[in-house]
């Protein structure tokens, strides 16, 4: 048997829509009738369907994933590209901003961190 997994996918879901098709008959059954002989023969019918479902899902289970890509697709890396060429300059002209500001001591930021607090009243 040399199915692809196409196939195998198609299979699946034609085989449920005749299921469910199956399903919705018995319910009209029930509907129609309050004989209980009927209504056996359609809980019948919708048991035998949900176990051909759960069949039918392990087959598709049994059928192997394709493999992930290794590396991304053309359009995805080139619009990183495109990102990094219209970012970089920007990027370049924050970190010389940034070293150029001089830091404040750490022993500052301390103080200042303990003032707030205390008009907090946490400490």
């Amino acid at each position: 048997m040399s199915q692809t997994r196409s196939s195998t996918r198609t299979w699946c879901d034609r085989l449920q829509q005749k299921l469910m098709d199956a399903i919705d008959a018995a319910w009209a059954m029930v509907e129609a009738s309050d004989d209980p002989a009927v209504l056996a023969k359609a809980r019948d019918r919708a048991r035998a369907c949900g176990q051909l479902a759960s069949e039918a899902r392990k087959v598709l289970a049994l059928d192997p994933k394709p493999d992930k890509p290794s590396k991304p697709p053309a359009a995805i890396r080139e619009a990183f590209d495109r990102l990094e060429a219209t970012t970089g300059p920007l990027v370049a002209e924050a970190q010389k901003h940034r070293a150029a500001q001089p830091a404040a001591p750490m022993a500052a930021q301390a103080v200042a961190m303990q003032a707030a607090l205390r008009k907090l009243k946490r400490r």
